[in-house]
């Protein structure tokens, strides 16, 4: 299914419905897979309380989210990752597009490997939801990688 049918569809908040896809989690919030990602390992990091801004954020959560951030550069570091970027997404939906705009109204943050901003190989390309062997890979590859720090 592709990203954009799958926002279309959508009831609710995809993050505070999205509780049975953390890999880690803190008191306030959890790191899980982005269902359509940029890379087989695209993390994301979530406050669990549903806020719209980063300015929103109390002080433990801040430290909550930068606690798993962490966690999320070490398991990718551990997969062998050398190139890994962070995007923070907050503001407004966009509603003339859901691609390569922000589609969910949730703040959260991106942990993405090898992948350049505004990446022009897939700059404009739809995005599909992983399917459920894609996700089983991906959350056994990270916990795997996150093991390997303890």
């Amino acid at each position: 299914m592709l990203y954009s049918d799958f926002i279309k569809v959508l009831k609710g908040c995809p993050f505070c419905d999205g509780y049975n896809r953390i890999i880690a989690e803190t008191d306030t919030s959890f790191l899980t897979y982005a269902l359509a990602p940029y890379h087989k390992h695209h993390l994301l990091v979530i406050p669990k309380r549903h806020v719209t801004s980063r300015s929103l954020l109390t002080q433990a959560e801040l430290q909550d989210i930068y606690d798993l951030e962490d966690k999320a550069l070490t398991a990718l570091q551990n997969l062998g990752y050398v190139s890994i970027s962070f995007l923070l997404r907050e503001g407004p939906v966009e509603t003339k597009s859901t691609e390569g705009f922000r589609s969910v109204s949730h703040t959260h943050f991106h942990v993405i490997p090898n992948n350049r901003i505004g990446n022009l190989d897939n700059y404009g390309q739809p995005r599909s939801i992983m399917t459920d062997v894609d996700i089983a890979d991906t959350v056994r590859d990270i916990q795997k990688a996150l093991r390997v720090e303890a």
